[in-house]
């Protein structure tokens, strides 16, 4: 980012007319800028499976009892138990990705000042 100014610079004691520049820039990686979110038929199912699980149910019975309700997977298809399995593990995996901190960077800066004093004496 450059950004640029006119401006007022004191030197020896008089206020000189002057260009500032202050040049830098700034990187900021963050994972929650993509839009990575799940569609609410994919959070039902997460939901789902997840108070099946605290029932005690496996990852086969889980997707049985699915098949019998009629519901499908994300891709229209009847769920077997690595389908449920998957539903968990990409949850996870997706939060944990969504809550990866990453070091800003920051880069050299530099300001410039050019003395517009004699350019501004031959505009009279």
């Amino acid at each position: 980012m450059i950004y640029s100014t006119v401006s007022f610079v004191r030197c020896r004691g008089a206020l000189k007319n002057a260009d500032l520049t202050f040049n830098f820039s700034i990187s900021y990686r963050s994972p929650a800028l993509t839009d990575n979110r799940y569609t609410s038929y994919q959070f039902f199912l997460y939901e789902t499976v997840t108070e099946q699980r605290e029932k005690g149910k496996t990852f086969d019975q889980i997707a049985e009892w699915l098949n019998k309700k009629g519901y499908l997977s994300v891709r229209g298809k009847k769920f077997k138990g690595n389908h449920v399995h998957s539903i968990l593990k990409k949850k996870r995996l997706k939060d944990e990705k969504l809550e990866r901190k990453y070091p800003e960077e920051w880069s050299d800066f530099s300001l410039e000042v050019v003395d517009k004093t004699l350019v501004n004496m031959f505009e009279l």
